[in-house]
């Protein structure tokens, strides 16, 4: 079995997931906009229930793309390992993995997919962390960004519907008026789910942002202990366990770019 090829296929199967219920609060968020001003209740109350039932499919959701992540996660660290250190997965954590990930498509992972250049061991295991804390620091922090000015228009353009539904108040039955209110409480929550996404994006860029650094000072040395690498290796792993998957599209579009930039850095830290 191809480790990253598995590793890159479920990291895919749950970004697909990500970006569906995405688009689910996009279609309640616009719905939510477009019937402030709007004086039917039973539309209203259509809204709502469409709502409730986008809530109990986003929640679905985010529990399949958490297990596709966490696959994706475990055969990660498989594979840096196995590319750094040499070390084979083990029977027992290949018979742990679902059998969807034994047919993953081998045609587009890059051959080899972890750039380094130095033989196997504690120093390779460093330069592969600090290889994937670059990406993985540069990604997140355009992710970061472009979900925090997202959120905070769309909480804004919430906050703005309740006043017009304030000075609506009069013209409208009870019942629009807490249907709406309802409707409009689903859609923030939704809202700050996205800020959550955000911040744990930014939280990911700073500590990617650490462990280079301390992946740099163990570069330098001439023989990094096995402890230290570890150490590192977990750090980074950590990470990126706590934040959403990574925008591909991210990736795709910075990817040449952030790939000229790390080889000039690693080039740079060689001659010096």
């Amino acid at each position: 079995m191809n480790l990253v090829a598995a590793m890159r296929a479920e990291y895919q199967r749950g970004e697909r997931l990500l970006w569906t219920s995405v688009c689910v609060k996009t279609m309640i968020y616009l719905t939510t906009v477009a019937t402030i001003g709007w004086n039917n209740s039973t539309a209203a109350t259509v809204f709502l229930i469409f709502a409730c039932i986008g809530q109990a499919f986003l929640f679905i959701s985010r529990l399949s793309m958490e297990s596709h992540v966490d696959v994706a996660q475990g055969l990660r660290r498989l594979a840096m390992l196995k590319d750094a250190t040499g070390r084979e997965p083990t029977s027992f954590e290949l018979a742990d993995l679902p059998e969807r990930v034994w047919s993953a498509p081998e045609s587009a992972v890059p051959n080899p997919y972890y750039s380094s250049q130095l033989p196997k061991g504690s120093k390779r295991l460093v330069d592969v962390t600090a290889d994937c804390a670059f990406f993985s620091g540069k990604i997140a922090q355009a992710a970061w960004t472009g979900f925090l000015i997202v959120s905070v228009a769309a909480s804004a353009v919430l906050l703005l519907s309740l006043v017009l539904i304030a000075a609506l108040g009069g013209t409208q039955s009870r019942l629009e008026l807490v249907a709406k209110c309802v409707l409009i409480g689903i859609t923030f929550w939704m809202t700050e789910d996205l800020i959550d996404m955000a911040l744990r994006y930014r939280s990911l860029a700073n500590r990617c942002e650490s462990i280079l650094q301390e992946c740099f000072r163990l570069l330098n040395q001439e023989s990094p202990s096995v402890e230290e690498s570890y150490v590192a290796f977990h750090e980074y792993d950590a990470a990126v366990a706590g934040a959403s998957p990574l925008p591909g599209r991210i990736y795709r579009q910075r990817n040449d770019r952030l790939t000229r930039i790390w080889e000039e850095a690693r080039l740079g830290r060689a001659t010096s």
